[in-house]
């Protein structure tokens, strides 16, 4: 492969997935805090008591399919119809199960908040998000700008809908059936992309089926067991230790999980050039790109943590109003687990595009046992606070371990020289926030963020300058 046309398809899908990320992150992020302040804590508890739950499922399918099949397309795109079947039918299947499990939970937890009606209503989620497996050839046929405007636009109308229902005053139940008509809207985008733009065509998947059953069986555990680890605190808290309890704790414990759309942005491009990288044994060409993809998202994380870390009553009180500064202490505990989150992430792309995702069977069932055993020991003592630090343990056990498989299996190993420049700004970013932290939360960050970007254009300018 010719190095410079695969660096401008990634940098072009880059930018494209960066926007659909970007936006996604904004638009679901106004919607996420203005929820949090209309419904207020106790309220909110209850409203993510269910909304939890559906995520986490959604969450589940996703990591469990997602990934391999953009492998298994980017490796035979002329069989694109019967994959996307394929991935269409476990999708489904997958959301049925989901159904399932959700009934079990209306039938133990709702009764009791009085939100059996609601629950029905938002168990709908569930299909309606199983039939976004488009956004699969998107991103295997590096046409990720399709994505970017589709998710875009489906962001943009649940957004507006929310607004709309505040205004109205609006119900619990009439806030799920807007979450439902924005997934509609995104599986009905996508197919008509697919079928019209693509000109794909579905056929039986045959045997695929299987393999790719097969294949996503430990991303499926794994997946679980990851989105177990963003929600099932939220839930234990909510049963141990009230409503209020549990959504002010969610409101900050949400954040890991929205950050996670912005190492995507870095990662989505790399992995079907990774998985062609490892099917042509090109593995020299493979651990400079997974090293690329690594210091980058490194890179991009550290900007997060500085203002987490130094300005978090500030940051909080921003994000979610005064009624929530009591969640500040959490911050800086989650901001460490945003990072180690972000690190386990760009490992565990690598695995999957070298076909080691079963690895994550072990490695995840070591976390989600330490997660829920301490989380089980600790929350009736510490609350939110024993819920934080656990997240941080577990979220430090899967990068190390995933590390240690890829050192082991392909020795892929990253210079620690490497991230001295990313250090070496970040440190100057850290003392320009704490030098500004008099002043609103929003102009440190700028501050800090301009000396960071500064610092590390003048470092790599430098680098280059001694390369030529």
């Amino acid at each position: 492969m010719n190095p410079d046309p695969v660096r401008g398809l990634v940098w072009r899908n880059t930018a494209a997935i960066g926007g659909a990320r970007i936006g996604s992150v904004a638009l679901d992020g106004v919607a996420y805090i203005l929820t949090a302040r209309y419904f207020g804590p106790a309220e909110y508890g209850h409203y993510l008591s269910l909304l939890a739950f559906l995520n986490l499922v959604d969450l589940a399918a996703d990591l469990t399919l997602m990934d391999i099949l953009v492998r298994e397309m980017s490796k035979e795109p002329d069989r694109s119809g019967a994959w996307l079947a394929a991935g269409t039918i476990l999708r489904m299947a997958l959301a049925g199960i989901g159904l399932t499990a959700f009934a079990l939970y209306i039938f133990v937890a709702a009764p009791r908040a009085g939100l059996s009606q609601t629950a029905w209503i938002a168990a709908l989620i569930l299909p309606a998000g199983a039939m976004r497996t488009p956004l699969a050839l998107f991103r295997a046929r590096m046409k990720m700008h399709y994505e970017l405007g589709i998710v875009l636009a489906t962001r943009l109308v649940n957004l507006l809908l929310f607004i709309a229902l505040m205004q109205a005053r609006g119900s619990m139940a009439q806030f799920f059936l807007a979450i439902l008509v924005s997934r509609i809207l995104l599986a009905v985008l996508g197919w008509g992309a697919a079928f019209t733009r693509f000109g794909i065509r579905l056929t039986l998947p045959g045997a695929r089926l299987w393999r790719l059953a097969r294949e996503s069986i430990p991303m499926g555990l794994s997946g679980s067991f990851v989105a177990l680890q963003l929600k099932a605190d939220i839930l234990l808290l909510a049963t141990m230790a009230g409503a209020a309890a549990a959504g002010l704790y969610g409101a900050v414990a949400q954040l890991p999980e929205y950050s996670l759309y912005i190492p995507v942005v870095i990662s989505t491009p790399m992995l079907p050039v990774l998985s062609r990288l490892f099917a042509e044994s090109a593995r020299e060409r493979f651990q400079e790109f997974y090293g690329r993809m690594f210091h980058s998202i490194v890179a991009a994380v550290v900007p997060l943590a500085v203002v987490a870390l130094i300005m978090p009553r500030a940051a909080v009180t921003l994000l979610f109003g005064a009624s929530y500064a009591e969640a500040a202490g959490l911050l800086p505990i989650l901001a460490l687990a945003i990072v180690a989150m972000w690190i386990s992430h760009a490992t565990a792309i690598a695995a999957v595009a070298a076909g080691l995702q079963s690895n994550f069977i072990w490695i995840q069932s070591i976390c989600m046992v330490t997660y829920l055993l301490l989380d089980w020991l600790l929350i009736p003592h510490w609350g939110g606070t024993a819920a934080a630090l656990v997240r941080l343990i577990t979220t430090l056990i899967a990068p190390v371990l995933t590390g240690w498989v890829l050192q082991r299996r392909l020795h892929c190993v990253l210079r620690i020289g490497g991230f001295r420049p990313t250090a070496i700004a970040g440190a100057g970013m850290a003392l320009t926030v704490a030098a500004c932290a008099g002043l609103p939360v929003l102009i440190a960050a700028a501050l800090g963020g301009t000396v960071y970007g500064a610092a590390l254009w003048a470092m790599s300018r430098s680098a280059a300058l001694k390369a030529g």
